[in-house]
């Protein structure tokens, strides 16, 4: 007998473990392919298509002619009040070299978008104008202006604006003015250039030259790559640059940079620091080259410097008060000087293209069309849904022990609310004598029954041997519901926040040039493992709450299913970021 009894329940128990297991194998399988569905249907590359430097110096000199270099005049400087759009006066400051002979040339400069005030450029602009060259550095303006909104028409709008107050300055030559512009202040510069045609020349320094999110799909993907994350990680925040981006007002990150390339027909100056990863270097220029060429404009010169995207001589993005790169203000001179001296596409005695030999590692993208999830604002809910349910499911749960325990002493009333309660169970003990016999045929002291959710009938030993289970929220559960069921919410709870914080971490390591490839490679393996566990408590909650799904009845039951749809949830944010992938 005793033999049978043991055969039985290892039957029992090798079914139901073998149920988890294909519910476990179902969830992994599902949940992989809704990862290979999200994935776009493109990749950053590595870029092989190297530009040819020609020379390793960047230096810049005209064929001929005699023009002033770096310290030839001593400066000074001029507050000014710039008026532009709806009244609004911007502080700027000009920088004129003094006791310059003639008309001079002069540049405009227009801020990227780590500036924004009249005194930055203050180094660039003071070495310009030493070299007999009028500098103008107007503030932009910051309102309305955010991580989420930029508005690059009004900005042209506003630098033309300046750029006819520099035209108007006594001692400038208007035939020779032109503008300098940095990072995001090119694709501003483009615009402007495209609505006048009186610039003289332009230089555009860290250019990214391609619109938002293919520019930043490469720049995400190098940033990561130097920071030493996992190859699946660089693979999938490149991910984030396909979303659709309209519910956050990130409208730029779709600019046509592509359509105002063409009013490039003035002679240009490209710089890039070779330590830039956050700007295609190389296939920028080149983008830059064909442009102008297919515009008529061969008068194009390319250099690369010992810099960052600052043009400063480090690495880090952020790092303060680092010097310029080597050489970098004086060839900006002698190429103004050049231009304003009539030098022409074969007017120079350096090569066009030279400099220290750059290196670009991701191709930004041709096209970025998303995945099946294709918006921002739809990720961020199912990023938020996960652990927002998994809170809720626990409230109700701690919800539902406190009204037990209320009823319990009789808190709540002596009657015991239910449908379809046995005639003459309606009160919280009964203390007659005789017998019942319950739903499932075992048969209680009337004096020892008590009435629990609904018309399910317990012993008041069996009551508090229920309510004796460690998890509070889940108490009123059997014990095989209640163990997983709260498991569960911690490993929702536990991977939720690790993988936000390892996402954060990279990011910080790669926008502050901090690598740690061992240390992320190890915190990757660490999240892999954990999605395994959540899987498999996954599969064993599905599993108990269908087996007792008689013995789970009102509020506890909906706690139950919200607890199934945070997994759900968390398993499709985990999906998104590769966790499922082999």
């Amino acid at each position: 007998m005793l033999v049978g009894e043991v055969e039985r329940m290892t039957r029992i128990t090798v079914r139901r473990v073998l149920n988890i297991a294909a519910i476990a194998v179902v969830i992994a399988l599902v949940f992989s392919l809704l990862g290979w569905a999200m994935m776009p249907q493109w990749s950053t590359r590595p870029y092989s298509d190297h530009i040819a430097v020609s020379s390793p110096d960047p230096a810049i000199a005209p064929a001929h002619a005699d023009i002033p270099h770096e310290g030839r005049y001593r400066t000074r400087e001029t507050k000014l009040s710039i008026e532009v759009d709806d009244g609004v006066t911007l502080p700027a400051i000009l920088r004129e070299p003094i006791d310059a002979p003639g008309s001079r040339p002069a540049c405009l400069f227009i801020h990227g978008s780590g500036t924004s005030g009249a005194e930055d450029f203050g180094d660039i602009a003071n070495a310009m104008a030493s070299a007999g060259i009028v500098t103008l550095v107007p503030a932009k303006r910051n309102d309305n202006y955010t991580v989420l909104h930029r508005d690059y028409q009004r900005f042209a709008r506003e630098y033309s604006s300046s750029l006819d107050v520099l035209r108007s300055t006594a001692g400038v030559d208007p035939a020779k003015t032109g503008i300098y512009a940095e990072s995001e202040g090119t694709w501003i510069s483009t615009i402007l250039a495209s609505k006048r045609q009186d610039i003289a020349f332009a230089v555009l320094t860290s250019a990214p030259v391609f619109k938002g999110r293919e520019q930043m799909a490469m720049a995400v993907s190098a940033y990561m790559h130097e920071a030493g994350a996992p190859a699946p990680v660089v693979k999938d925040t490149a991910k984030l640059m396909s979303l659709n981006y309209a519910p956050f007002d990130l409208a730029y990150a779709d600019f046509d940079a592509d359509h105002y390339l063409r009013s490039l027909t003035m002679p240009l100056l490209v710089n890039y620091g070779a330590s830039d990863t956050a700007m295609p270097i190389e296939q920028g220029a080149q983008r830059i080259i064909d442009a102008a060429r297919s515009a008529g404009n061969e008068n194009v010169t390319v250099r690369y410097f010992v810099g960052n995207h600052q043009m400063r001589a480090g690495k880090g993005l952020f790092t303060l008060n680092l010097p310029l790169a080597q050489g970098y203000t004086q060839a900006l001179e002698n190429w103004v000087n050049g231009i304003a001296a009539g030098a022409q596409a074969d007017g120079w005695a350096t090569p066009q293209i030279a400099g220290v030999h750059p290196h670009q590692q991701f191709a930004a993208p041709q096209q970025t069309k998303s995945g099946i999830i294709g918006s921002l604002g739809v990720l961020a809910g199912i990023m938020i849904a996960g652990p927002v349910l998994m809170l809720i499911a626990v409230i109700l749960g701690i919800a539902m022990d406190i009204v037990d325990w209320l009823r319990m002493r009789g808190a709540l009333g002596r009657r015991v609310p239910g449908r379809n309660m046995p005639a003459g169970w309606n009160q919280p003990y009964r203390r007659d004598a005789g017998t019942h016999v319950d739903d499932d045929g075992n048969r209680h002291r009337r004096r020892n029954a008590i009435v629990v959710d609904g018309n399910r009938l317990y012993t008041l030993r069996d009551w508090r041997a229920m309510h004796a289970n460690p998890v509070l929220a889940w108490r009123a559960m059997p014990r095989s519901v209640a163990g997983p069921i709260a498991g569960l919410g911690v490993a929702i709870m536990v991977i939720t926040v690790l993988l936000y914080g390892y996402m954060g971490a990279v990011g910080v390591a790669a926008v502050y040039v901090m690598p740690h490839p061992r240390l992320f490679g190890i915190g990757w393996r660490v999240l892999q493992a954990l999605t395994v566990v959540l899987v498999l408590l996954f599969a064993v909650v599905a599993e108990r709450l269908w087996r007792h799904r008689a013995d789970i009845m009102g509020a506890r039951c909906a706690a139950g299913i919200i607890m199934v749809v945070a997994a759900l949830a968390t398993c499709t944010t985990l999906a998104f970021w590769g966790l499922f992938s082999l």
